[in-house]
């Protein structure tokens, strides 16, 4: 199997090249950017690395036409963030351009079958702007969405002390300021996990607060790591069709209640992309919730005409 990676110069595009490639999980990475020397730079340092750890295969696509033979197309194209951006809506018109000459020559380059993985923000809007323009179907197009459950789960760690790895927990909807925290729906241990008011306010506030700070540090970059690691994860899914579920973007959120809009929900992702999507239980607070965090992605939808 292969892999695609639109953006293979910068951070985040790297760093998930890197991830997977130390995963092992496919035969051929293939990395494309505008900056020619950089990519290519990077191509060598992979190829390198891997060596000891990985069979994994590093390579240069000079156009769109050298990603027809892969099976998974990772899109990490964005603009850099500035300081004005508190809310991953604010960049709806910043990267809104750069959809349809990508989608156009996927669409042109690419199968059907290919899977598409979205990382720009806000990424629910351009999951469903890319399954719109390519027309490859629900469950092929999916938008970077683990991050939100990482720093729900980081944030519990951090406010009452459980270890990170024996946590369960799930966020859903929008990934931004509208993102749903299932907070009554944790375990621990695989045992219900019951937050009093005040550990769910501190965990809020720790979630909601972390993006501020990274923003005003102003580095013009995206959070590669975390994201990195996160993208690798989805990639090793689909490529050994683990049926492993993770909350993503994707427009299979209809098949549960939310027509029209593409926002995160559990998905099993496997051979082929989401088989599956699994609204977890939620209370009337949280289907109230995702209720207007799937508005907004619609309100933003409209503004772009679709």
């Amino acid at each position: 199997m292969k892999l695609g990676i639109i953006g293979g110069a910068g951070r985040l595009g790297a760093t998930a090249a890197f991830c997977v490639g130390l995963k092992d999980c496919v035969d051929e990475i293939k990395l494309m950017d505008i900056k020619e020397n950089m990519v290519k730079a990077n191509v060598i340092d992979m190829t390198q690395a891997f060596l000891p750890v990985s069979r994994t295969k590093v390579s240069y696509a000079a156009a769109y036409e050298d990603f027809a033979d892969c099976e998974i197309i990772l899109n990490t194209a964005a603009q850099p963030y500035t300081k004005e951006i508190t809310d991953r809506a604010q960049e709806l018109r910043i990267n809104a351009d750069l959809v349809a000459p990508i989608a156009a020559e996927l669409k042109r380059c690419c199968s059907p079958d290919t899977v598409l993985i979205v990382t720009a923000n806000p990424v629910d809007v351009y999951v469903y702007m890319y399954e719109k323009l390519l027309g490859w179907g629900s469950g092929k197009i999916l938008g970077l969405g683990v991050n939100d459950t990482v720093r729900l789960k980081w944030a519990t760690e951090l406010i009452t002390g459980r270890e990170y790895r024996n946590l369960n927990a799930v966020c859903v909807g929008e990934h931004g300021s509208n993102t749903v925290r299932l907070l009554d729906s944790i375990t621990y241990g695989g045992l219900p996990f019951v937050l009093s008011e005040e550990e769910k306010k501190q965990i809020e506030a720790a979630c909601d607060g972390w993006f501020g700070k990274w923003v005003a540090l102003e580095t013009g970059t995206t959070t590669g790591y975390t994201s990195a690691v996160t993208l690798s994860l989805m990639v090793e899914a689909i490529a050994g069709d683990t049926k492993r579920v993770m909350p993503c973007s994707s427009t299979m959120c209809a098949q549960v209640g939310f027509p029209g809009v593409s926002i995160g929900m559990p998905l099993r992702l496997g051979s082929g992309g989401a088989q599956e999507v699994i609204l977890p239980p939620l209370n009337e607070r949280e289907r109230a919730a995702l209720d207007i965090s799937a508005m907004k992605v619609r309100t933003m939808l409209s503004e772009l005409g679709y």
